[in-house]
């Protein structure tokens, strides 16, 4: 199970070289609220702050990844959760057009914490469309 993680991982971090970075954050760095915040996310009541077509361009959902991130203050760096035990949130930088390394890494169900760890946000592909939510944290 280790061995395959680790590939992934190193798979993961070859496809958004250009924006990872060598930090992490271990699980039991990230508080309760970004946990409870996700489970939030995917469930069936929950609203999205926005949604798109899942049938644009990848330019068109990249730009909106961004902009919607942007303006909810992630700026310059953020955690991606990789749904891996071994490295559970790896940092990226945040340069224009970073969202196409992300993709590259991860296919769907994104989930980004900021930097400060003080907003989490999430995108996932569902019927039709992606489904965009945040919360800003405590």
């Amino acid at each position: 199970m280790e061995r395959r993680e680790r590939q992934e991982l190193d798979r993961m971090l070859r496809a958004a070289s250009e924006v990872v970075t060598a930090h992490t954050l271990a699980s039991a760095e990230v508080p309760d609220a970004v946990l409870e915040a996700v489970r939030g996310f995917w469930s069936m009541s929950a609203e999205p702050a926005a949604t798109l077509n899942d049938e644009v361009p990848d330019e068109r959902l990249d730009s909106w990844m961004e902009e919607l991130l942007t303006r909810h203050s992630f700026r310059t760096s953020a955690f991606l959760l990789t749904d891996l035990d071994l490295a559970p949130w790896i940092e990226f930088r945040m340069p224009p057009a970073w969202f196409s390394s992300i993709r590259r890494a991860k296919e769907s169900s994104w989930v980004f914490l900021r930097s400060d760890l003080g907003a989490v946000a999430a995108v996932s592909e569902q019927e039709y469309r992606f489904e965009f939510f945040v919360s800003h944290l405590p």
